[in-house]
């Protein structure tokens, strides 16, 4: 693709204004300061939901899964081990309407000096929703 052609997603709901893709997702590099700071990139998690998924990269620490969904308050969803969700509010501490706010809880997110990257993924039919599912105990379901 041309560096001034730009990947379109469809049309909106109704034959409406199409999206593209930097509307809905963005992969932001940025160095953590160990205090609170705001990314700005533009993709608009405030109003229309979606997710962030952060990661270090030249520090072992685990993947963080955040969304609109269950809110800051939640804590992330650490993918990369069995522990499931990390209870209460750590790294993101806002959904903006052009990024996400981090909290000064060390490594995981926001470590001083430390590399870290963060996917952002606004929710878009036929690109990406949030889905939540209660178990009821019974195996062989499908989500």
């Amino acid at each position: 693709m041309a560096n001034n052609q730009q990947l379109l997603l469809g049309e909106g709901a109704g034959g409406g204004i199409p999206n593209y893709i930097e509307e809905v997702f963005s992969t932001y590099l940025y160095t953590g300061n160990g205090s609170t700071q705001t990314i700005t990139n533009n993709i608009d998690l405030a109003t229309k939901g979606g997710m962030v998924w952060n990661k270090t990269r030249d520090v072992v620490s685990d993947f963080g899964l955040y969304d609109t969904v269950r809110g800051t308050a939640a804590g992330p969803i650490r993918s990369n081990t069995t522990n499931g969700q990390y209870g209460g509010t750590y790294g993101v501490t806002a959904f903006n309407s052009n990024g996400v706010d981090l909290g000064a809880q060390g490594s995981f997110v926001n470590g001083s000096g430390e590399n870290s990257v963060l996917w952002t993924f606004r929710k878009q039919k036929k690109f990406f929703d949030v889905v939540t599912y209660t178990g009821d105990g019974v195996a062989g379901r499908t989500v």
